[in-house]
């Protein structure tokens, strides 16, 4: 039985991206009904084929709305061990960075953000978003948390043009290091407009918090990172007290 399924699957993923190449990205596929009739094909075999392709990026599948073909990705390779920026990332990997629709507001900092930060309840601070572009291509959505005060020193963000460290750097407040949790997300209204993506669409998700030199909690970041544009790398050491011994 098996013999005879893999085959067919594998007919039914070749046909499918012969399909897409001949489409532009943005554009609807059949329906799962519609290629199935088209390539003779059962049903949960294009369905199998349709979330392979969609795990690899190939297509994007709305529920309720359709699938469709994917928008090509810029791929881009970053290390978690160094805290660079995101438009550092950008130009690392020989793509021309941008940082578009930024917007500073006075808010009352959300409860998350002030346990994380170590703040009393709805203490007063900012909330940063904006758009990281590659080659003009929506790659990250940002949203960074800050009290009004970090130690003894005002934060004045008439300073922040693209780079929050560097901008905290010259008030003299210097961060050191990030405590960062990655998870796949769905996106949110808000960071699907800003990465002209669905909301709900599928995101690498970056949650971190920066410290400074005195180990003080400075900066609350969420990152929505459009899926397969960016990806992170981790270097990863064997325990040597599990080495057989000579």
């Amino acid at each position: 039985m098996t013999s005879r399924f893999v085959p067919r699957q594998r007919l039914a993923r070749e046909s499918i991206e012969a399909l897409l190449s001949t489409m532009s990205a943005g554009s609807k596929l059949p329906s799962e009904e519609q290629l199935a009739k088209q390539l003779g094909i059962s049903r949960p075999t294009i369905r199998s084929a349709l979330s392979a392709l969609e795990q690899e990026g190939l297509i994007v599948r709305r529920h309720g709305v359709g699938t469709f073909a994917s928008t090509p990705h810029t791929d881009m390779d970053a290390s978690l061990q160094v805290l660079n920026s995101v438009a550092d990332i950008v130009r690392n990997n020989g793509y021309t960075p941008a940082v578009t629709d930024v917007h500073i507001t006075s808010v009352s900092l959300p409860t998350a953000v002030c346990d994380a930060l170590l703040l009393p309840t709805a203490s007063p601070g900012f909330r940063v978003v904006r758009t990281v572009t590659a080659d003009g291509q929506p790659a990250v959505f940002l949203v960074d948390y800050l009290p009004e005060t970090i130690g003894k020193i005002s934060v004045d963000l008439s300073v922040f043009s693209d780079k929050m460290i560097a901008a905290l750097a010259h008030l003299g407040v210097f961060i050191l290091y990030a405590r960062t949790h990655l998870s796949i997300q769905r996106s949110t209204a808000e960071a699907a407009e800003a990465l002209n993506i669905a909301t709900g669409d599928p995101v690498l998700y970056l949650q971190q918090v920066a410290y400074t030199t005195d180990h003080t909690p400075a900066i609350y970041s969420i990152g929505y990172h459009r899926e397969g544009v960016i990806t992170y790398t981790l270097t990863r050491y064997a325990d040597v007290s599990e080495r057989a011994e000579p």
